[in-house]
């Protein structure tokens, strides 16, 4: 059964460009690949060699793409991932990018093994892969270095990858629901050191992520998404969960939330309300 879809080294601190962005496609892997049961990760120009796939686009409608290109990814260091040209036939049959690019990002996506369900949990099917265009959350966390295929001092990155995503997109609840707007600057960093906490002037912790949302919520990065998260998952502000103790530092988190993986650093802004 085919899971619907869900959106996709410098000096630290490194602030980023939030996005709640969703362009993604999933496609199915065709019986012409090489080895369409077992694909190599990082996936590579050769286990996709297809000219037309079958998949699905982030709203859940079934589309023919075409895979035009790839090149590996000048951005990654270890260049091993690969950036692709994906095209997909609209309802009038005509071929339009996947992906619109900008100044910052290229028209390109990374290609994933497995999927997302539109609640953002992963879901490893060896049949699916995911596109993600560049600006969106899941090439992001890719590019910021958490590779899920790979490990960082012997654990694996697959966790830190899903929880880079739901902090980049400000999923708070783990619902696939995001709170963030795109071009929101924010810094993170990780349980690992995979990138490292700095400084960060006129910003403070914002939250503790985990696969599943965030653990625990020091404050919101926009406080007008506090009625949504009051009603859905109260229980991880730090203001109103009951029984928690009060933390406002990263330090103190990760001492008592083990499941807390990235962190990250945001404004304080005032409601506007």
């Amino acid at each position: 059964m085919l899971v619907k879809p869900l959106f996709g080294f410098i000096l630290l601190p490194l602030f980023v460009l939030a996005s709640g962005s969703t362009a993604i496609a999933q496609l199915l892997v065709p019986q012409s690949s090489p080895s369409p049961n077992k694909l190599t990760i990082p996936l590579t120009k050769t286990d996709l060699q297809a000219t037309e796939v079958v998949g699905f686009d982030d709203q859940g409608r079934q589309l023919t793409f075409q895979i035009r290109d790839a090149e590996v990814d000048p951005k990654d260091p270890e260049q091993e991932t690969y950036l692709y040209t994906v095209f997909y036939r609209d309802n009038n049959q005509t071929l339009q990018n996947l992906c619109r690019g900008d100044a910052n990002y290229a028209p390109k996506a990374i290609a994933l093994q497995g999927s997302w369900d539109n609640r953002g949990a992963y879901h490893p099917e060896k049949k699916l892969v995911t596109f993600s265009c560049t600006n969106g959350a899941l090439a992001k966390c890719i590019r910021f270095g958490y590779k899920p295929w790979k490990t960082f001092n012997g654990r694996s990155l697959q966790d830190y990858h899903q929880a880079c995503v739901r902090m980049v997109r400000a999923d708070y609840c783990g619902d696939g629901t995001s709170h963030t707007h795109d071009g929101t600057l924010i810094n993170f960093y990780d349980r690992l050191g995979v990138r490292q906490q700095g400084v960060s002037p006129n910003m403070s912790f914002e939250a503790a992520w985990g696969v599943d949302g965030a653990q625990y919520i020091n404050h919101l990065r926009w406080p007008q998404e506090l009625a949504y998260v009051q009603r859905v998952c109260p229980e991880r502000l730090a203001a109103e969960g009951k029984g928690i103790n009060q933390f406002s530092t990263t330090q103190q988190v990760q001492q008592n939330f083990p499941s807390a993986l990235v962190f990250n650093d945001s404004v304080v802004r005032k409601p506007n309300f």
